[in-house]
């Protein structure tokens, strides 16, 4: 999109140089088609069929049309020489534009016309909120009550301002339309609302706020090559099937559901994940086993109608002493982590917190009813040996972004958020509510992983001379305490003092240059081993210099508006002994 905003923010260099250098990677051969539409206050259509590209400008937003009907995809395999000369060629064609409204719902409704008899995915980079035309969304952050998640529509700010998006997403659904959302918005954007894009057709949102080429460039280039090159199915639908005694009582992930049990995909890959919550029909189960099975009906980007089929057969006991000892924690905090996701669109950030602790408190108040008479006459807190993790990754969840007030988290950020959770797999559900602290100068000794014992998320933790390595799941953070001798900051960056760097842009020296430098980068690599993306951005903090996201990160310290960790076990302890 060429808007000023796109443009200067070099969000229009980045996606156009990265596109030029993926098409030759696209999955799907010779069946590949491949078309492009920018806009502004105007829609532009490409002629790709000629010797070099030609645009076509529609003015007309009330009812946008296609100017070449029937031409504007091309096969990428015959016309790759002139859709690279037009994405080179973009940044130049826009550099001097000074347009500041945008067309967003035209211009997806341009998109629909043409890919509709095809199906595929949309990519839709965005750097400014829809302004003109169907869609168009206001600034509503900040609006009285809304900012606290709250106000008439019940989700405030994380409700949806119109039907549009989820019309529309609901119709690309149908003809086999996936849109992937790429937020690169310097203000408020209503991501919200244009989450709706990717929920309901099976898609994505990526979200870089205050997005500059200079500082984020390689992290979005990065994630759109992965995006587009990565193991995909389209045209896809999944089952999901309980033997007798058991029903589907709700999914969670991004979909558009058309019956009980049948989820349509429009485009599923291999970083998506869904989850079924499973309830029961009748009071028992008469079987010795009970079996689940979820059959996924895809093609391939070859052109192979396939199908996946998963069943599961599991033992049917009535000791509920049975269900502890096999549960899984990364599964428990994903399954609540979806379930507090959707109360806090529905109500409020305060109602999806209190769902993650309600849940958490009911698992161990049930767990110590079941233990015997001796073992609850101890003072300590009764913890399944399996889940005894759960109240730590509970706490923080509930100390994450989406729940903070709003003064910590804006709007769009949690609706990011929302959108991530929806498509997180277990363990990266885990590593988004609890992250990973490790030390990172002086190393450590590392595990068969490479990497070092991780610390407790408290600040008794770090020391003011050391360099420490935070993972959330989102990013990279490489802390550096206000006492880290100079020598190791001139190894690692060839600066003797981080005071007065722009750390948006530092960047580590390369691994031969120094002892120093190869450690880190060592440990950087294998803590992006098993990333989705396979590759994790990094960025460079310094104590006391906007280090606020690695201080959220503490979340077993006490917090102004959340108890330490110690407190919050002592809580669980009161209010079970409350309910005995």
């Amino acid at each position: 999109r060429p808007a000023a905003a796109a443009v200067s923010s070099g969000m229009l260099r980045c996606v156009a140089a990265t596109l030029a250098h993926t098409i030759d990677h696209l999955p799907g051969g010779e069946r590949t088609q491949v078309g492009v539409i920018t806009y502004d206050s105007t829609l532009h259509f490409y002629n790709l069929h000629g010797s070099t590209p030609q645009m076509l400008v529609v003015p007309e937003l009330d009812e946008p049309f296609c100017p070449m009907p029937g031409e504007a995809l091309v096969n990428l395999s015959e016309r790759r020489d002139v859709v690279k000369q037009l994405l080179e060629k973009l940044p130049s064609m826009f550099g001097a534009t000074q347009a500041t409204e945008v067309a967003t719902g035209p211009a997806l409704k341009a998109a629909y016309t043409v890919a509709q008899h095809v199906g595929g995915k949309v990519s839709l980079f965005s750097a400014t909120r829809p302004t003109v035309g169907d869609g168009k969304l206001l600034n509503r952050e900040g609006a009285g009550g809304a900012a606290n998640g709250k106000g008439a529509e019940g989700g405030g700010l994380l409700a949806p301002a119109c039907d549009f998006y989820k019309t529309l997403a609901v119709d690309c659904s149908k003809q086999q339309l996936c849109i992937d959302v790429w937020a690169c918005h310097s203000a408020y954007a209503d991501l919200a609302t244009l989450a709706l894009l990717a929920r309901h057709t099976g898609g994505s949102v990526q979200h870089f706020p205050a997005f500059s080429d200079v500082a984020a460039g390689e992290r979005l280039s990065r994630a759109l090559q992965h995006s587009l090159t990565r193991e995909q199915g389209l045209e896809a639908v999944m089952r999901v099937r309980a033997s007798r005694g058991l029903r589907i009582a709700a999914f969670y992930g991004h979909f558009f559901i058309r019956g009980v049990d049948l989820l349509a995909l429009p485009n599923v890959d291999e970083d998506k994940s869904f989850a079924v919550e499973i309830a029961h029909e009748e009071n028992e189960i008469g079987a010795s086993t009970a079996c689940l099975q979820a059959a996924l009906l895809y093609t391939t980007t070859s052109g192979e109608r396939r199908i996946r089929v998963l069943t599961l057969e599991l033992p049917v006991t009535s000791a509920l002493n049975s269900i502890f000892d096999s549960a899984d924690v990364d599964a428990c905090v994903s399954l609540t982590a979806r379930l507090a996701a959707e109360a806090t669109l529905s109500a409020s950030p305060l109602t999806g917190a209190e769902k993650l602790q309600n849940a958490c408190l009911e698992a161990l108040r049930a767990y110590r009813s079941l233990c015997p008479p001796h073992a609850k006459t101890t003072a300590a807190l009764l913890l399944p040996e399996n889940l005894r993790l759960l109240p730590l990754y509970t706490l923080a969840a509930m100390k994450a972004a989406l729940y903070a007030s709003p003064a910590e988290a804006r709007a769009d950020e949690r609706a990011a958020l929302i959108a991530t959770i929806a498509n997180a797999s277990a363990t990266e559900a885990t590593v988004l509510a609890h992250p990973r602290l490790f030390q990172a100068y002086p190393p450590l000794e590392k595990g068969p992983n490479g990497l070092p014992a991780p610390l407790p998320l408290s600040a008794q933790s770090v020391q003011t001379n050391v360099a420490y390595l935070l993972d959330d799941g989102a990013q990279l953070s490489l802390w550096f305490g206000r006492d880290v001798p100079s020598e190791m900051l001139q190894a690692a960056f060839g600066w003797p003092s981080l005071q007065g760097v722009d750390l948006a842009t530092l960047r580590l020296l390369p691994p031969n240059t120094s002892p120093v430098a190869a450690e880190i980068h060592a440990l950087v690599d294998a803590a992006r081993v098993g990333r989705p993306a396979g590759w994790t951005p990094l960025r460079v903090l310094v104590q006391g210099t906007s280090d606020a996201p690695f201080v959220r990160a503490l979340i077993e310290d006490q917090t102004k508006q959340m108890m330490s960790y110690p407190e919050f076990l002592l809580h669980c302890h009161r209010y079970i002994l409350s309910k005995a």
